[in-house]
């Protein structure tokens, strides 16, 4: 299930959510195709007048974290489907690793100027700042449960889960680097911070 960060207003009504909705469709859109957006470009990608936008977001840091929380959203839940305790228990720990790798930088290819133009406004934007560290709890909480339920399992060595989740998102939070999105990259390179993924969770795998 996706998680919301809870600085994100959710309007009541289905109608209200579905307008909210393609906004931050439209604004995820109108930043990827331009490096930037307005509110206007907003808008008008959405089919709607360009006072709808003010109606959702009060400033434009507003709409960005709104987008940041979708794609963090989408981030979590794409990576935490592949790097499950079942995949780890039917396909082993780096069939697993492997698979979540994938799905975090296909997230990070479709959505690296959103992740760009956010990332940049987290020391003035108090709200993208509390998006991105609520998204980043959410997914040391994820890891933290399957790294105890595989070590419970041993498939996964870890004395501290909550230590061991930490150093992973952390390293994963590497996978966002334009060497590695899109065309640029290179399947050794992947395969080589697999294996460092893998001997962070279980350093007797790779011996």
């Amino acid at each position: 299930m996706r998680t919301v960060s809870a600085a994100i207003a959710v309007p009541a009504g289905k109608k209200a959510q579905r307008t909210q909705r393609a906004l931050v469709d439209a604004t995820r859109a109108v930043v990827n195709d331009t490096g930037g957006f307005s509110a206007d470009l907003v808008a008008e990608r959405a089919g709607m007048a360009p006072a709808t936008f003010y109606v959702y977001f009060a400033s434009k840091d507003e709409a960005l974290a709104a987008a940041l929380d979708d794609v963090l959203g989408e981030l979590v839940e794409r990576t935490m489907a592949e790097f499950s305790i079942e995949r780890i228990l039917d396909d082993g720990l780096r069939a697993a690793v492997a698979a979540a790798t994938e799905a975090a930088l296909g997230v990070f290819t479709s959505s690296a100027v959103v992740l760009r133009l956010a990332l940049a406004r987290i020391p003035e934007s108090a709200t993208v700042r509390h998006v991105y560290r609520d998204h980043q709890r959410a997914g040391i909480e994820a890891l933290q449960q399957v790294i105890s339920r595989g070590a419970a399992a041993g498939r996964i060595v870890a004395d501290d889960s909550e230590t061991t989740a930490v150093a992973l998102i952390v390293a994963m939070q590497g996978l966002n680097n334009p060497m590695l999105l899109g065309r640029r990259r290179d399947h050794r390179v992947v395969a080589h911070l697999v294996d460092m993924f893998v001997h962070l969770l279980d350093p007797n795998a790779m011996a």
